[in-house]
């Protein structure tokens, strides 16, 4: 695998206000150099919307914010912080907020040629924690060395061919940085070995989004102040999340706890599989995973099983990667799905959580979590959020089937199904495509002259054999 090119600073910014460092922190103390840009920063306009029925949260009346929690009693009150010596831990108030994202369209063109699920995220939908206690910033090298030093982990190395970002820098820059080239299994180890565990997915996300839904940790613009580079842990004070956890956006992308399941968003909303055993995604992952094991060698033998992979998450908080620990011998440098960064290597690091321990005071945030509709209304026509990426029509129809959508009132929605082509141009508003996608009867596809796409496009037959991977979504008629 290619080593990518990566720039470096040697200086620091100052750490977020509540870090307030002793000797062991004296390199945050350093002044900033000017940040470089990474091209020109993306309008609100032009990014995709989690809902059109989305509303800010209303402000807390007393001005209890984001950097502040309620206790028990109801009372305002700071959030928690908590010094382990390498790092600070803050701790998240519990409370409600929306996990997943959307698109910008569904383009099924690309797995049509190489089924793949490519917006595993989807779709937004309700998630709440309880609270936890989160590393103010990434595990930096000095601190993942000392639990080398002491023999409770082991080294971190960089794969073969990768380039080490540190290798040709002076102690004390270099420990600064945030540790990189380490497995899933040496950061879940570290932070068991501090008194922690790495990040639930969602406990991640919600630290870096927060109740607001923002896309970014910052906000809901691509902030051309924040740059694309490995930096010092705790360096770039503008990519700041919600509740002020720092580098959940630049930086190293990040592991979390869980394994890679590339239908993961979809599965709270399915009482059964609906992928078959020989399905597209599972064929040509195993045929993307032999070229990978043997190259152009016609006597090897690929992996009867995919490998196994988990969950990494950076920047765009409702997007989320697979990657893994070692990489086959001819492994392409980018995964099936599209990704450049693909596990174990100089981008990819990681910090660790807690729960609260027997007498830490639970908190509660205090404003509400941005509503998010989890099904789309036209006329008299449900429309699911989700869509199932990569499926043949029999897998199609299976995945609606299969649904139970909560209906917002402890009650769930069932008899989705696939739609039939007369009924598209009444679900044209809030259907999305262009697809291809299918229909009862076979595959549609929308279709116009005008770029972009226009929401209202005509949709219309298109050539497709039963057992070819398109997307899927369903609805279901409202009987009230």
């Amino acid at each position: 695998m290619p080593a990518p090119r990566l720039r470096l600073f040697a200086s620091t910014l100052v750490l977020f206000a509540c870090e307030h460092p002793g000797d062991d922190h004296a390199y945050l103390d350093i002044a900033p150099p000017p940040l470089a840009s990474v091209g020109p920063a993306t309008p609100l306009s032009e990014i995709p919307k989690l809902s059109d029925k989305a509303t800010k949260p209303a402000a807390p009346k007393d001005k209890c914010g984001p950097g502040s929690g309620r206790d028990p009693e109801g009372t305002c009150v700071p959030l928690g912080l908590r010094d382990i010596g390498s790092v600070q831990r803050v701790q998240i108030p519990g409370g409600a907020f929306v996990m997943g994202g959307l698109p910008g369209d569904y383009d099924g063109a690309l797995s049509r040629e190489a089924p793949a699920v490519r917006n595993s995220g989807q779709p937004p939908r309700p998630a709440e924690l309880p609270s936890f206690w989160i590393d103010l910033h990434e595990v930096t090298r000095k601190a993942y060395e000392g639990c080398v030093a002491d023999g409770r982990c082991t080294p971190a190395v960089c794969p073969e061919g990768q380039e080490d970002p540190g290798a040709d820098l002076s102690d004390d820059v270099r420990g600064a940085l945030p540790q990189s080239c380490v497995s899933h299994a040496q950061a879940a180890a570290y932070c068991q070995a501090n008194d922690g565990r790495l990040p639930r997915e969602a406990e991640w996300e919600y630290a870096a989004r927060g109740v607001d839904a923002r896309i970014f940790p910052w906000g809901n613009e691509i902030e051309d102040r924040i740059p694309g580079a490995i930096y010092p842990a705790g360096h770039v004070r503008e990519d700041r999340s919600y509740f002020g956890i720092l580098g959940m956006g630049s930086n190293v992308a990040e592991w979390v706890l869980e394994t890679y399941d590339a239908d993961a968003g979809l599965r709270p909303f399915l009482r059964g599989e609906f992928r078959g055993p020989d399905s597209p995604v599972l064929r040509m992952r195993l045929g993307f995973e032999r070229k990978a094991l043997c190259g152009d060698d016609a006597n090897c033998v690929g992996p009867k099983e995919p490998p196994l992979r988990h969950v990494i998450k950076h920047a765009n908080t409702g997007l989320r990667s697979g990657g893994r620990d070692s990489y086959p011998p001819k492994f392409p440098g980018f995964e099936l799905e599209g990704w450049m960064i693909a596990g174990r290597g100089p981008k990819v690091g990681f910090r660790c959580v807690a729960d609260l321990a027997p007498g830490d005071v639970p908190l509660r945030v205090p404003a509400p979590a941005l509503p998010v509709p989890l099904i789309r209304i036209e006329g008299n026509y449900q429309i699911f959020g989700g869509v199932a990426e990569a499926v043949t029509q029999d897998e199609a129809r299976r995945f609606c089937a299969n649904l139970e959508v909560p209906d917002g009132t402890g009650g769930v929605l069932v008899g989705w199904r696939l739609p039939e082509q007369l009924e598209l141009p009444t679900l044209a508003g809030s259907f999305r495509g262009p697809g291809p996608f299918w229909a009862e009867e076979g595959a549609v596809v929308q279709f116009s002259e005008e770029s972009p796409l226009p929401a209202d496009a005509p949709w219309k037959a298109n050539m497709a054999a039963p057992d070819t991977a398109l997307l899927a979504r369903c609805v279901r008629v409202d009987k009230l």
